[in-house]
């Protein structure tokens, strides 16, 4: 992290090759652990996307829907939201306010279709890819896609919500949502009714100041990155509290901006710290396992890193905002002994 002591050898991860292009034959380059550092898994970078290539265009870019399969449908400006659905990759652009799905590698991609005026922030992925949630950050509703990118319906949170933070999706397909404007984490069933609430503005409890993220972890727990309290949250699936980690600071396992949250099938929980340009992971029990990457614009660099997402087969995709890219890593584990 920048500014700070150096942290142990064993969890600082960084790049081991220079800030040059990551375009420039580098997947599957070994980002994590270190040369010489044994480790029950490792973290491999797959690639890096900046441009999205032409393979179907529905809607939101029209000025593109006459472009060659395989030529540049657009380039990303800003993109802060990911989800992965087996081999596709979802990616929100803020700045563009379009939604692209493609391969890992940006090809055959297409956009959805997003009324007027939509900001998408967020993404959740159901269990299994059949649906994902667009989250719309200047209003306070959600849109459901099939895994295909056809519009399903649409969702308003209720009375009292404003502004809506980032999204998860369940294993019974009910949906978590943050409000950010109110600090609250609000629980909805698939077609938007009002199962559980909980949480207003502040710094206790049961509080959240910019609440910006949310994951299910596997056992159907809740965790929630409280961005401006520099912590991440865990509630039970009804939603009360059962604790959490993380304090502002500039050490190992500290916060100056977390903002991206992501879990993997064994529970490990993701937080992208957007000033220290790392991922930090832990686990259940708040305990740090691992660092991922410095600043920079290389292979295993960020700048600004914003949302993450994990599935099953181990792919972690990463919005590098800074940088105007996703990158794209696998985590692989060693087989016991």
């Amino acid at each position: 992290m920048r500014g700070t002591a150096a942290l142990s050898a064993a969890l600082l991860v960084v790049a081991a090759c220079s800030a040059r292009p990551p375009s420039a034959g580098v997947t599957g380059s070994l980002v994590w652990p270190p040369a010489g550092l044994s480790s029950p898994g490792e973290v491999v970078f797959r690639g890096a996307v900046t441009e999205m290539k032409a393979g179907g265009v529905t809607g939101v870019l029209r000025a593109i829907a006459g472009a060659r399969e395989g030529a540049v449908a657009a380039t990303l400006i800003r993109p802060v939201a990911v989800a992965v659905t087996g081999e596709r990759l979802w990616v929100a652009d803020s700045v563009r306010q379009a939604v692209s799905v493609s391969g890992l590698d940006g090809r055959s991609a297409s956009f959805l279709s997003l009324p007027e005026g939509y900001r998408p922030v967020g993404i959740a992925a159901a269990p299994g890819g059949d649906e994902v949630w667009i989250v719309d950050g200047g209003a306070p509703r959600l849109r459901a896609y099939s895994r295909d990118g056809r519009f399903l319906r649409e969702v308003t949170l209720p009375q009292g919500a404003e502004r809506c933070g980032g999204a998860a999706v369940d294993r019974n397909g009910e949906l978590i949502v943050t409000e950010i404007k109110a600090g609250e984490v609000l629980r909805l069933d698939a077609g938007g009714a009002l199962v559980a609430r909980t949480g207003r503005r502040g710094s206790g409890e049961s509080e959240f100041n910019y609440p910006a993220a949310v994951a299910v972890a596997p056992d159907g727990t809740v965790w929630v990155v409280d961005s401006f309290n520099f912590r991440v949250r865990h509630l039970s699936a009804s939603l009360q509290p059962l604790g959490g980690f993380g304090e502002v600071g500039d050490g190992s396992g500290q916060f100056a901006l977390p903002k991206g949250l992501a879990i993997d099938p064994d529970g490990h929980i993701y937080v992208a710290d957007a000033r220290f340009d790392v991922v930090q992971v832990f686990d259940a029990e708040g305990r740090l396992l691992l660092v991922v990457g410095r600043h920079g614009a290389g292979p295993g660099e960020f700048s600004n890193p914003a949302g993450l997402a994990c599935d099953a087969d181990g792919n972690l995709a990463i919005a590098d905002t800074g940088n105007r890219r996703v990158q794209v890593f696998e985590y692989r584990r060693r087989p016991s002994p």
